[in-house]
Protein backbone atom coordinates (compact mmCIF):
# COMPACT_ATOMS: atom_id res chain seq x y z
CA UNK A 1 0.00 0.00 0.00
CA UNK A 2 1.38 3.38 -0.99
CA UNK A 3 0.82 5.93 1.73
CA UNK A 4 0.95 9.68 1.36
CA UNK A 5 1.40 11.21 4.80
CA UNK A 6 -1.04 14.02 5.59
CA UNK A 7 -2.64 15.77 8.55
CA UNK A 8 -5.99 14.32 7.46
CA UNK A 9 -7.39 10.81 7.11
CA UNK A 10 -8.57 10.16 3.56
CA UNK A 11 -9.74 7.04 1.78
CA UNK A 12 -12.06 5.78 -0.94
CA UNK A 13 -14.56 3.12 0.15
CA UNK A 14 -16.08 0.75 -2.42
CA UNK A 15 -18.87 -1.83 -2.08
CA UNK A 16 -18.59 -3.42 -5.52
CA UNK A 17 -21.59 -5.74 -5.06
CA UNK A 18 -23.85 -2.77 -4.30
CA UNK A 19 -22.39 -0.21 -6.73
CA UNK A 20 -21.41 2.06 -3.86
CA UNK A 21 -18.24 4.15 -4.03
CA UNK A 22 -17.42 7.29 -2.09
CA UNK A 23 -14.42 9.20 -0.81
CA UNK A 24 -14.12 10.27 2.83
CA UNK A 25 -12.00 12.91 4.55
CA UNK A 26 -11.68 13.25 8.33
CA UNK A 27 -9.93 16.20 9.92
CA UNK A 28 -9.18 17.01 13.55
CA UNK A 29 -11.98 15.94 15.93
CA UNK A 30 -13.87 12.93 17.24
CA UNK A 31 -15.68 11.05 14.45
CA UNK A 32 -18.06 8.22 15.39
CA UNK A 33 -18.96 5.35 13.06
CA UNK A 34 -21.75 3.04 14.22
CA UNK A 35 -22.31 -0.43 12.83
CA UNK A 36 -24.04 -3.65 13.81
CA UNK A 37 -21.76 -6.58 14.58
CA UNK A 38 -20.34 -8.17 11.45
CA UNK A 39 -20.55 -5.03 9.34
CA UNK A 40 -16.76 -4.73 9.12
CA UNK A 41 -15.79 -2.11 11.71
CA UNK A 42 -12.59 -3.89 12.73
CA UNK A 43 -11.81 -4.62 9.07
CA UNK A 44 -12.17 -0.92 8.24
CA UNK A 45 -9.58 -0.08 10.89
CA UNK A 46 -7.24 -2.82 9.71
CA UNK A 47 -7.47 -1.64 6.11
CA UNK A 48 -6.65 1.93 7.16
CA UNK A 49 -3.57 0.50 8.92
CA UNK A 50 -2.67 -1.68 5.93
CA UNK A 51 -3.12 -4.95 7.84
CA UNK A 52 -5.88 -6.20 5.52
CA UNK A 53 -6.37 -5.71 1.81
CA UNK A 54 -10.13 -6.10 1.62
CA UNK A 55 -13.27 -7.24 3.38
CA UNK A 56 -15.89 -9.57 1.91
CA UNK A 57 -18.16 -6.56 1.38
CA UNK A 58 -15.87 -3.57 0.82
CA UNK A 59 -12.42 -2.37 -0.11
CA UNK A 60 -10.45 0.75 0.78
CA UNK A 61 -8.16 2.51 -1.66
CA UNK A 62 -6.35 5.86 -2.02
CA UNK A 63 -5.56 5.78 1.70
CA UNK A 64 -3.77 8.86 3.03
CA UNK A 65 -3.22 9.20 6.76
CA UNK A 66 -0.86 10.74 9.33
CA UNK A 67 2.27 8.72 10.06
CA UNK A 68 1.80 8.71 13.86
CA UNK A 69 -1.08 6.29 14.46
CA UNK A 70 -2.36 4.43 17.54
CA UNK A 71 -5.04 1.75 17.72
CA UNK A 72 -7.23 0.97 20.75
CA UNK A 73 -8.32 -2.67 20.56
CA UNK A 74 -11.81 -4.06 21.12
CA UNK A 75 -10.47 -6.62 23.59
CA UNK A 76 -8.61 -4.53 26.19
CA UNK A 77 -6.38 -7.47 27.18
CA UNK A 78 -4.91 -7.54 23.67
CA UNK A 79 -3.27 -4.15 24.14
CA UNK A 80 -1.72 -4.68 27.58
CA UNK A 81 1.89 -5.92 27.58
CA UNK A 82 3.37 -5.07 31.00
CA UNK A 83 3.06 -6.68 34.44
CA UNK A 84 2.57 -3.38 36.33
CA UNK A 85 0.51 -0.24 35.74
CA UNK A 86 3.63 1.94 35.78
CA UNK A 87 5.25 -0.39 33.25
CA UNK A 88 2.21 -0.21 31.00
CA UNK A 89 2.06 3.59 31.12
CA UNK A 90 5.78 3.80 30.36
CA UNK A 91 5.95 1.17 27.60
CA UNK A 92 4.92 3.30 24.63
CA UNK A 93 7.06 6.20 25.83
CA UNK A 94 10.14 3.96 26.20
CA UNK A 95 9.68 2.70 22.64
CA UNK A 96 10.23 6.26 21.41
CA UNK A 97 12.90 7.63 23.77
CA UNK A 98 15.50 6.53 26.32
CA UNK A 99 15.85 9.95 27.92
CA UNK A 100 15.05 8.99 31.52
CA UNK A 101 14.52 12.53 32.79
CA UNK A 102 12.03 13.27 30.02
CA UNK A 103 10.31 9.88 30.49
CA UNK A 104 9.89 10.44 34.23
CA UNK A 105 8.32 13.86 33.65
CA UNK A 106 5.91 12.53 31.01
CA UNK A 107 5.00 9.52 33.14
CA UNK A 108 4.17 11.79 36.08
CA UNK A 109 1.88 13.87 33.85
CA UNK A 110 0.15 10.80 32.41
CA UNK A 111 -0.54 9.32 35.86
CA UNK A 112 -2.67 12.37 36.64
CA UNK A 113 -5.14 11.35 33.94
CA UNK A 114 -5.78 7.84 35.30
CA UNK A 115 -9.42 7.73 36.37
CA UNK A 116 -9.10 4.97 38.97
CA UNK A 117 -6.99 4.26 42.06
CA UNK A 118 -3.43 4.23 40.79
CA UNK A 119 -0.97 1.83 42.40
CA UNK A 120 2.02 1.68 40.06
CA UNK A 121 2.93 -1.85 41.14
CA UNK A 122 -0.57 -3.21 40.59
CA UNK A 123 -0.90 -5.87 37.86
CA UNK A 124 -3.18 -4.77 34.99
CA UNK A 125 -4.90 -8.18 35.12
CA UNK A 126 -6.54 -7.08 38.39
CA UNK A 127 -8.31 -4.18 36.66
CA UNK A 128 -11.94 -4.37 35.58
CA UNK A 129 -12.75 -4.40 31.86
CA UNK A 130 -13.65 -0.71 31.99
CA UNK A 131 -10.47 0.22 33.87
CA UNK A 132 -8.39 -1.60 31.24
CA UNK A 133 -10.16 0.40 28.52
CA UNK A 134 -9.36 3.68 30.30
CA UNK A 135 -5.73 2.61 30.70
CA UNK A 136 -5.46 1.71 27.01
CA UNK A 137 -6.90 5.03 25.83
CA UNK A 138 -4.57 7.01 28.09
CA UNK A 139 -1.50 5.08 26.87
CA UNK A 140 -2.60 5.53 23.25
CA UNK A 141 -2.71 9.33 23.68
CA UNK A 142 0.52 9.43 25.71
CA UNK A 143 2.75 9.42 22.61
CA UNK A 144 0.85 12.31 20.95
CA UNK A 145 -0.37 10.49 17.83
CA UNK A 146 -1.97 12.39 14.99
CA UNK A 147 -4.54 9.64 14.39
CA UNK A 148 -6.21 7.28 16.90
CA UNK A 149 -8.45 4.42 15.75
CA UNK A 150 -10.74 3.08 18.50
CA UNK A 151 -12.33 -0.34 17.95
CA UNK A 152 -15.27 -0.43 20.41
CA UNK A 153 -12.74 0.64 23.04
CA UNK A 154 -15.12 2.32 25.51
CA UNK A 155 -17.86 -0.30 25.67
CA UNK A 156 -17.13 -1.61 29.18
CA UNK A 157 -17.42 1.85 30.73
CA UNK A 158 -20.43 2.95 32.75
CA UNK A 159 -22.15 6.20 31.78
CA UNK A 160 -20.15 8.48 34.10
CA UNK A 161 -16.76 7.00 33.22
CA UNK A 162 -17.55 7.04 29.51
CA UNK A 163 -18.38 10.74 29.73
CA UNK A 164 -15.12 11.35 31.63
CA UNK A 165 -13.16 9.59 28.89
CA UNK A 166 -15.01 11.49 26.15
CA UNK A 167 -14.06 14.77 27.87
CA UNK A 168 -10.47 13.51 28.13
CA UNK A 169 -10.42 12.61 24.41
CA UNK A 170 -11.90 15.97 23.45
CA UNK A 171 -9.33 17.79 25.60
CA UNK A 172 -6.50 15.86 23.93
CA UNK A 173 -7.92 16.68 20.49
CA UNK A 174 -8.01 20.38 21.38
CA UNK A 175 -4.39 20.25 22.61
CA UNK A 176 -2.86 18.17 19.81
CA UNK A 177 -5.29 18.78 16.92
CA UNK A 178 -5.43 15.02 16.30
CA UNK A 179 -8.01 12.85 14.52
CA UNK A 180 -9.96 10.23 16.46
CA UNK A 181 -12.02 7.67 14.56
CA UNK A 182 -14.24 5.71 16.96
CA UNK A 183 -16.03 2.65 15.59
CA UNK A 184 -18.76 1.42 17.91
CA UNK A 185 -21.61 -1.08 18.17
CA UNK A 186 -23.62 1.21 20.45
CA UNK A 187 -25.73 3.67 18.47
CA UNK A 188 -26.03 5.87 21.60
CA UNK A 189 -22.33 6.73 21.17
CA UNK A 190 -23.15 8.71 18.02
CA UNK A 191 -24.13 11.70 20.17
CA UNK A 192 -20.45 12.33 21.00
CA UNK A 193 -19.25 12.64 17.42
CA UNK A 194 -18.25 15.78 15.57
CA UNK A 195 -19.45 13.76 12.59
CA UNK A 196 -21.72 10.71 12.76
CA UNK A 197 -21.79 7.76 10.37
CA UNK A 198 -23.35 4.33 9.93
CA UNK A 199 -21.51 1.40 8.35
CA UNK A 200 -23.92 -1.12 6.81
CA UNK A 201 -23.51 -4.20 4.62
CA UNK A 202 -23.81 -2.05 1.51
CA UNK A 203 -22.54 1.47 2.29
CA UNK A 204 -21.23 4.03 4.75
CA UNK A 205 -23.36 7.13 5.10
CA UNK A 206 -24.14 9.94 7.51
CA UNK A 207 -26.35 8.89 10.40
CA UNK A 208 -29.86 10.31 10.10
CA UNK A 209 -31.97 7.77 12.01
CA UNK A 210 -33.77 8.22 15.32
CA UNK A 211 -32.78 6.03 18.28
CA UNK A 212 -35.90 4.58 19.87
CA UNK A 213 -35.72 3.61 23.56
CA UNK A 214 -36.06 -0.05 24.59
CA UNK A 215 -39.50 -1.00 25.90
CA UNK A 216 -39.77 -2.51 29.39
CA UNK A 217 -40.65 -6.20 29.40
CA UNK A 218 -44.02 -7.19 30.89
CA UNK A 219 -44.08 -10.63 32.56
CA UNK A 220 -46.68 -13.17 33.49
CA UNK A 221 -47.09 -13.52 37.26
CA UNK A 222 -44.92 -16.01 39.07
CA UNK A 223 -45.32 -17.73 42.42
CA UNK A 224 -41.68 -18.70 42.97
CA UNK A 225 -38.88 -16.17 43.23
CA UNK A 226 -35.20 -16.00 44.13
CA UNK A 227 -33.52 -14.48 47.20
CA UNK A 228 -29.99 -13.08 47.48
CA UNK A 229 -28.38 -12.57 50.89
CA UNK A 230 -24.92 -11.37 51.98
CA UNK A 231 -24.19 -11.29 55.72
CA UNK A 232 -21.12 -9.51 57.11
CA UNK A 233 -19.18 -10.55 54.00
CA UNK A 234 -15.55 -9.51 53.60
CA UNK A 235 -13.48 -10.03 50.48
CA UNK A 236 -10.05 -8.60 49.73
CA UNK A 237 -8.69 -8.69 46.20
CA UNK A 238 -5.08 -9.81 45.95
CA UNK A 239 -4.70 -9.41 49.70
CA UNK A 240 -4.57 -5.61 49.60
CA UNK A 241 -7.68 -4.22 48.00
CA UNK A 242 -10.91 -4.30 50.02
CA UNK A 243 -13.88 -4.75 47.73
CA UNK A 244 -16.32 -5.85 50.42
CA UNK A 245 -15.89 -5.29 54.16
CA UNK A 246 -18.65 -6.40 56.53
CA UNK A 247 -20.95 -6.24 53.50
CA UNK A 248 -24.67 -6.82 54.07
CA UNK A 249 -27.28 -7.17 51.36
CA UNK A 250 -30.71 -8.78 51.19
CA UNK A 251 -32.85 -8.79 48.05
CA UNK A 252 -35.95 -10.96 48.28
CA UNK A 253 -38.44 -12.25 45.75
CA UNK A 254 -36.84 -11.11 42.54
CA UNK A 255 -37.23 -12.55 39.10
CA UNK A 256 -34.49 -10.64 37.34
CA UNK A 257 -31.85 -8.69 39.27
CA UNK A 258 -29.66 -6.00 37.74
CA UNK A 259 -26.34 -5.08 39.33
CA UNK A 260 -24.79 -1.73 38.43
CA UNK A 261 -21.87 0.29 39.74
CA UNK A 262 -18.75 2.11 38.68
CA UNK A 263 -15.89 0.33 36.97
CA UNK A 264 -13.93 -1.63 39.57
CA UNK A 265 -16.72 -1.48 42.18
CA UNK A 266 -16.91 -5.29 42.45
CA UNK A 267 -19.79 -6.29 40.14
CA UNK A 268 -17.97 -9.23 38.54
CA UNK A 269 -16.41 -10.23 41.86
CA UNK A 270 -19.89 -10.44 43.41
CA UNK A 271 -20.89 -12.87 40.63
CA UNK A 272 -17.79 -15.00 41.23
CA UNK A 273 -18.56 -15.13 44.95
CA UNK A 274 -22.06 -16.38 44.15
CA UNK A 275 -20.55 -19.06 41.91
CA UNK A 276 -17.93 -20.12 44.51
CA UNK A 277 -15.20 -19.18 42.03
CA UNK A 278 -14.06 -16.78 44.75
CA UNK A 279 -14.72 -17.30 48.46
CA UNK A 280 -15.32 -14.64 51.12
CA UNK A 281 -12.70 -14.31 53.85
CA UNK A 282 -15.48 -13.99 56.38
CA UNK A 283 -19.26 -13.81 56.42
CA UNK A 284 -21.51 -15.51 53.89
CA UNK A 285 -23.28 -15.12 50.54
CA UNK A 286 -26.20 -17.21 49.30
CA UNK A 287 -28.70 -17.43 46.47
CA UNK A 288 -31.80 -19.50 47.15
CA UNK A 289 -34.99 -20.56 45.42
CA UNK A 290 -37.76 -21.83 47.73
CA UNK A 291 -35.20 -21.97 50.56
CA UNK A 292 -32.99 -24.34 48.52
CA UNK A 293 -29.62 -23.42 47.01
CA UNK A 294 -30.21 -22.32 43.42
CA UNK A 295 -28.17 -23.86 40.59
CA UNK A 296 -26.32 -21.10 38.75
CA UNK A 297 -24.43 -20.72 35.49
CA UNK A 298 -22.45 -17.75 34.26
CA UNK A 299 -21.53 -16.05 31.00
CA UNK A 300 -18.31 -14.07 31.46
CA UNK A 301 -17.79 -10.58 30.10
CA UNK A 302 -14.93 -12.13 28.10
CA UNK A 303 -16.77 -15.16 26.64
CA UNK A 304 -13.71 -16.67 24.96
CA UNK A 305 -12.50 -17.70 28.44
CA UNK A 306 -15.42 -20.12 28.70
CA UNK A 307 -14.45 -22.26 25.74
CA UNK A 308 -10.71 -21.70 25.44
CA UNK A 309 -9.39 -23.62 22.43
CA UNK A 310 -12.56 -25.72 22.18
CA UNK A 311 -14.96 -25.51 19.27
CA UNK A 312 -18.55 -24.49 19.93
CA UNK A 313 -19.54 -28.11 19.30
CA UNK A 314 -17.07 -29.27 21.99
CA UNK A 315 -18.55 -26.76 24.44
CA UNK A 316 -22.09 -28.00 23.77
CA UNK A 317 -20.98 -31.63 24.07
CA UNK A 318 -19.49 -30.81 27.47
CA UNK A 319 -22.86 -29.42 28.59
CA UNK A 320 -24.54 -32.62 27.38
CA UNK A 321 -22.00 -34.86 29.11
CA UNK A 322 -22.55 -33.24 32.54
CA UNK A 323 -26.31 -33.57 32.18
CA UNK A 324 -27.14 -29.87 31.79
CA UNK A 325 -28.36 -30.09 28.18
CA UNK A 326 -30.68 -32.86 26.94
CA UNK A 327 -31.58 -33.90 23.39
CA UNK A 328 -34.86 -31.96 23.39
CA UNK A 329 -33.15 -28.75 24.47
CA UNK A 330 -30.35 -29.41 21.99
CA UNK A 331 -32.86 -29.25 19.14
CA UNK A 332 -34.53 -26.23 20.77
CA UNK A 333 -31.21 -24.38 20.98
CA UNK A 334 -30.50 -24.96 17.29
CA UNK A 335 -33.92 -23.50 16.46
CA UNK A 336 -33.22 -20.52 18.73
CA UNK A 337 -29.99 -19.88 16.85
CA UNK A 338 -31.82 -20.08 13.52
CA UNK A 339 -34.28 -17.42 14.70
CA UNK A 340 -31.21 -15.21 15.27
CA UNK A 341 -30.00 -15.87 11.68
CA UNK A 342 -27.29 -18.22 12.95
CA UNK A 343 -26.94 -21.66 11.36
CA UNK A 344 -25.49 -24.16 13.83
CA UNK A 345 -24.07 -26.36 11.06
CA UNK A 346 -21.99 -23.42 9.80
CA UNK A 347 -20.56 -22.28 13.14
CA UNK A 348 -20.36 -25.37 15.38
CA UNK A 349 -16.75 -26.21 14.46
CA UNK A 350 -15.56 -22.64 15.01
CA UNK A 351 -13.55 -21.54 18.04
CA UNK A 352 -13.57 -18.26 19.93
CA UNK A 353 -10.86 -16.95 17.61
CA UNK A 354 -13.05 -17.57 14.56
CA UNK A 355 -16.03 -15.51 15.68
CA UNK A 356 -16.70 -11.88 16.59
CA UNK A 357 -17.23 -11.30 20.30
CA UNK A 358 -20.85 -10.34 19.74
CA UNK A 359 -21.66 -13.54 17.85
CA UNK A 360 -19.82 -15.68 20.40
CA UNK A 361 -21.65 -13.94 23.24
CA UNK A 362 -25.05 -14.46 21.62
CA UNK A 363 -24.39 -18.14 20.76
CA UNK A 364 -23.19 -19.01 24.27
CA UNK A 365 -26.15 -17.17 25.82
CA UNK A 366 -28.60 -19.21 23.75
CA UNK A 367 -26.98 -22.50 24.76
CA UNK A 368 -26.92 -21.55 28.44
CA UNK A 369 -30.58 -20.50 28.53
CA UNK A 370 -31.45 -23.99 27.27
CA UNK A 371 -29.53 -25.68 30.10
CA UNK A 372 -30.88 -27.12 33.36
CA UNK A 373 -29.93 -24.25 35.65
CA UNK A 374 -32.27 -22.22 37.84
CA UNK A 375 -30.53 -18.93 37.18
CA UNK A 376 -28.20 -17.41 34.59
CA UNK A 377 -25.73 -14.62 35.40
CA UNK A 378 -24.86 -12.46 32.40
CA UNK A 379 -21.82 -10.20 32.74
CA UNK A 380 -21.98 -7.23 30.32
CA UNK A 381 -24.27 -9.11 27.89
CA UNK A 382 -24.72 -6.20 25.46
CA UNK A 383 -21.03 -5.48 24.93
CA UNK A 384 -20.25 -5.42 21.20
CA UNK A 385 -23.90 -5.95 20.24
CA UNK A 386 -25.56 -3.58 17.82
CA UNK A 387 -29.15 -2.42 18.33
CA UNK A 388 -30.69 -5.24 16.27
CA UNK A 389 -28.67 -7.86 18.17
CA UNK A 390 -29.74 -6.32 21.49
CA UNK A 391 -33.39 -6.64 20.42
CA UNK A 392 -32.73 -10.28 19.44
CA UNK A 393 -31.18 -10.95 22.87
CA UNK A 394 -34.18 -9.34 24.59
CA UNK A 395 -36.59 -11.66 22.77
CA UNK A 396 -34.57 -14.75 23.81
CA UNK A 397 -34.24 -13.70 27.46
CA UNK A 398 -37.92 -12.74 27.66
CA UNK A 399 -38.88 -16.34 26.83
CA UNK A 400 -36.26 -17.65 29.28
CA UNK A 401 -37.73 -15.64 32.15
CA UNK A 402 -41.09 -17.38 31.83
CA UNK A 403 -39.59 -20.26 33.81
CA UNK A 404 -36.11 -19.23 35.00
CA UNK A 405 -34.26 -16.33 36.64
CA UNK A 406 -31.59 -13.81 35.69
CA UNK A 407 -28.88 -11.66 37.22
CA UNK A 408 -27.59 -9.06 34.77
CA UNK A 409 -24.31 -7.27 35.55
CA UNK A 410 -23.94 -4.28 33.30
CA UNK A 411 -23.19 -0.59 32.92
CA UNK A 412 -25.97 -0.57 30.28
CA UNK A 413 -28.76 0.74 32.50
CA UNK A 414 -31.22 0.99 29.61
CA UNK A 415 -30.91 -2.77 29.04
CA UNK A 416 -31.05 -3.54 32.77
CA UNK A 417 -34.25 -1.57 33.36
CA UNK A 418 -35.83 -3.27 30.36
CA UNK A 419 -35.65 -6.60 32.23
CA UNK A 420 -35.09 -6.26 35.94
CA UNK A 421 -37.65 -5.97 38.73
CA UNK A 422 -34.82 -5.13 41.13
CA UNK A 423 -31.65 -3.16 40.42
CA UNK A 424 -28.87 -2.99 42.99
CA UNK A 425 -26.42 -0.06 42.76
CA UNK A 426 -23.10 -1.01 44.36
CA UNK A 427 -21.96 2.62 44.56
CA UNK A 428 -25.04 3.96 46.32
CA UNK A 429 -26.01 0.77 48.18
CA UNK A 430 -29.58 1.17 46.95
CA UNK A 431 -32.15 -1.28 45.61
CA UNK A 432 -34.19 0.19 42.79
CA UNK A 433 -37.58 -1.08 41.67
CA UNK A 434 -38.01 1.62 39.03
CA UNK A 435 -35.45 3.85 37.32
CA UNK A 436 -36.19 6.78 39.66
CA UNK A 437 -37.50 4.90 42.66
CA UNK A 438 -34.84 3.59 45.03
CA UNK A 439 -34.56 2.47 48.66
CA UNK A 440 -31.42 2.27 50.77
CA UNK A 441 -30.42 -1.26 51.67
CA UNK A 442 -30.36 -1.71 55.39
Amino acid sequence: MELFVTDQLQFKLSFSKFNFENSFTFGSGLHVIYGESGRGKSALINQILGFEKNHENFELSNINRPDEVQKVFQNPDTQIVSSTLDGELAFSLECRSNDQASLSKKLKNIREYVFFKMDGNRHPATLSGGEKEMLNIITAFSVDPKLILIDDGLSFLNTNKKQEMIHYIQDRIEISNCIVLWLTSDCNDLQFGKTQWELTLSSMHEWKNQINPLEKIVYHKKTNYVNLKCKEMTFTYNGNRNLFKGFNLQIDNFRSLGITGSNGSGKTTLAKLLLDIEKPESGSISLTQNDEKASITYLEQFPEKMIGAESLADFVERLVSVGKLDKHKLSHGINNLKSCQLEWAQIKEKTALDLPWSTLRLVLTIWLINCKYDLLILDEPTFGLGREQVLTLIRQLHLYLNNKYLIIISHDTEFIYTFCDRVYDLDQNTINTEKKNSITNG
